[in-house]
């Protein structure tokens, strides 16, 4: 015989999803997801939870207030450079790797219309995400933005998926129009100028990604070469490499992922050894309120490839980053930046 507390929960969760379902619109209509998935929506979408940061992102970039909760906690840092209509969402979770696990009684509760799941490759994680969600009967919806280029696409499936179509093309053509002025600038830049690049992450800065990761692509993006070359062996990266690699590798460029390790590289005597450091060319990612560059990766990296070509090359891209940033925030994020503000975005 089961426990009484037990039974009692069981059947509070039971009444709980059947009020849910029976609140759940009934007007339908079918579409193809980006996996080609044939889906059954509703109608009218006006709720709705992504299971991980980057389709997370692009929802807030339509309308924070489409969103049924957030993945994460904001932290506070971040606030000013976020719409403050999130800060009271619940936390619901999601399926994003690290032993990240959605929280189906809170999803339950927030009643989105449809779940939004960021699949980049058929996975156990995606086969439970999909069990989950049919056992609740809310329609989960695929998406494939695993590149860079796949954002505008992603975009634009949104729109279409949302009914928000204008405001899909408006950051879709933003996001490829960087594009391509960054592949015309890396078109015109001899050989020889094309920067070496290590890519330190980690609180040591220890830690990189293969040329073949997609943590790194935006280095690919800018026509520099990733100096550690290798065959990525899981989707999160994160290899470990030692200093005595680094200064074997000897780069011209570091981008350094953690203001700590950003201070640990310029003060350590090993360090200092390498081109990088010794001409002064390390530069910090910026990432309030969402990273420019990786973890996670997102339409912030329309921005990020502006800033990191800038970073190598500012000879060939002369851009106004201070303008881009005010242009880019009040565009994907809703908000006014000071002049301060920016200042302190630039500076990491």
């Amino acid at each position: 015989m089961l426990p009484v507390k037990r039974v009692i929960k069981n059947d509070v969760l039971l009444i709980l999803l059947l009020f849910i379902l029976a609140a759940w619109p009934v007007d339908a209509r079918e579409i193809v997801d980006m996996a080609g998935r044939k889906v059954q929506v509703p109608d009218r979408i006006t709720k709705v939870y992504a299971t991980s940061p980057p389709a997370t992102y692009m929802i807030y970039a339509f309308d924070p207030e489409l969103l049924a909760g957030l993945n994460t906690p904001i932290r506070d840092g971040d606030k000013p450079y976020l719409s403050p209509r999130i800060y009271s969402l619940p936390v619901l979770g999601g399926y994003f790797g690290q032993g990240q696990v959605a929280n189906i009684e809170m999803i339950m509760k927030a009643r989105p219309d449809v779940v939004i799941m960021w699949a980049s490759v058929e996975s156990a994680l995606n086969r439970k995400m999909e069990a989950d969600m049919a056992a609740l009967g809310i329609p989960l919806v695929l998406m494939r933005i695993d590149r860079v280029e796949d954002y505008s696409r992603g975009l634009r499936f949104l729109g279409n998926l949302l009914d928000r179509r204008k405001r899909a093309t408006e950051l879709a053509n933003y996001g490829e129009k960087a594009l391509e002025r960054a592949a015309a600038v890396v078109r015109s830049i001899p050989a020889g100028k094309k920067a070496t690049i290590y890519y330190a992450e980690g609180m040591d800065g220890l830690f990189t990604e293969c040329n073949t990761s997609s943590h790194a692509e935006l280095i690919n993006l800018a026509g520099a070469q990733n100096v550690h070359h290798c065959r990525t062996q899981t989707g999160y990266g994160m290899e470990k490499i030692s200093i005595e690699q680094v200064l074997l590798y000897n780069p011209e460029v570091i981008v350094v992922q953690e203001r700590e390790a950003f201070q640990r590289i310029k003060k350590d005597k090993r360090w200092q050894q390498t081109r990088a450091v010794k001409n002064g060319r390390m530069f910090l990612i910026p990432k309030p309120p969402f990273n420019w560059f990786d973890r996670p990766p997102s339409y912030m990296r329309y921005l990020g490839i502006k800033w990191l070509m800038h970073c190598l090359y500012p000879d060939f891209y002369r851009v106004d980053l201070a303008g881009e940033t005010r242009t880019f925030y009040r565009l994907f994020l809703g908000v006014q930046l000071t002049d301060e503000q920016i200042r302190e975005i630039l500076a990491g």
